[in-house]
């Protein structure tokens, strides 16, 4: 049964597409990733004002490409607190490696978000179920009530994506008393067939990104819970 929910946006689809193809045009970028030209025409418009997609006239074809110190810079309104400093740096040096883009002097250094003026805006890169598992790496024992403040949606919809991600098996419940913790099965999140619709395929190195930061953020948390084990 096909997936009807993701961890990435059609912003962000489109994005990565445009990473990978470079010189790609609207209908290319449209097949690619299975949006509507119209739809992937008013976000590629939407990149363009602020910054973070660049449009250039080749001829009769308009092109893009991506501006990744504008892109390290930006976070959804709300959300910067399950957007940790070090998870967007590493999504940014994945997309930098993927991508063709070289500067005149040869040297990709990719930029550092801690340094940038934060670009603040509606759209995000992640959908409310990454960033639900986001929440649940930085604190396994959040409530409801916390993970909703956190992303920026209701409870009722935090309870209804959770039981999405637990029935793939993405994450594990555990009752502790009265509160609910959660782990996440890394193996499964690798494995899960949503990263990106249709035939195009994420690139694979963008997956382990994404997991292997997970993966990173978890331990810290684990590491510094109370009562945790200290390494001799």
């Amino acid at each position: 049964m096909r997936q009807s929910w993701g961890f990435l946006t059609n912003h962000a689809l489109i994005m990565v597409y445009v990473v990978r193809h470079s010189g790609a045009t609207v209908r290319e970028i449209s097949a690619g990733v299975g949006v509507t030209e119209r739809a992937t025409l008013a976000i590629l418009r939407q990149l363009n004002d602020e910054g973070i997609i660049r449009r250039s006239k080749e001829g009769r074809r308009t092109t893009y490409a991506v501006d990744f110190e504008r892109l390290a810079a930006y976070r959804r309104e709300g959300t910067v607190s399950v957007t940790p400093r070090e998870f967007v740096d590493g999504l940014i040096r994945t997309l930098l490696a993927i991508s063709d883009y070289r500067p005149a002097d040869g040297a990709v250094q990719p930029p550092d978000s801690g340094a940038l003026d934060p670009l603040l805006g509606s759209w995000g890169f992640f959908t409310n179920h990454a960033l639900l598992l986001l929440a649940i790496a930085m604190d396994s024992q959040a409530t409801v009530r916390e993970m909703a403040a956190s992303v920026g949606v209701t409870e009722r919809a935090v309870v209804a994506i959770l039981n999405q991600i637990e029935q793939d098996g993405i994450i594990i419940r555990q009752k502790q008393g009265r509160r609910n913790s959660y782990s996440i099965d890394f193996e499964a999140l690798y494995n899960f067939p949503r990263w990106s619709p249709g035939d195009w395929k994420l690139p694979p190195q963008l997956v382990e990104m994404a997991v292997q930061g997970l993966r990173a953020l978890s331990n810290r948390s684990a590491a510094a819970a109370p009562g945790a084990a200290v390494p001799g």
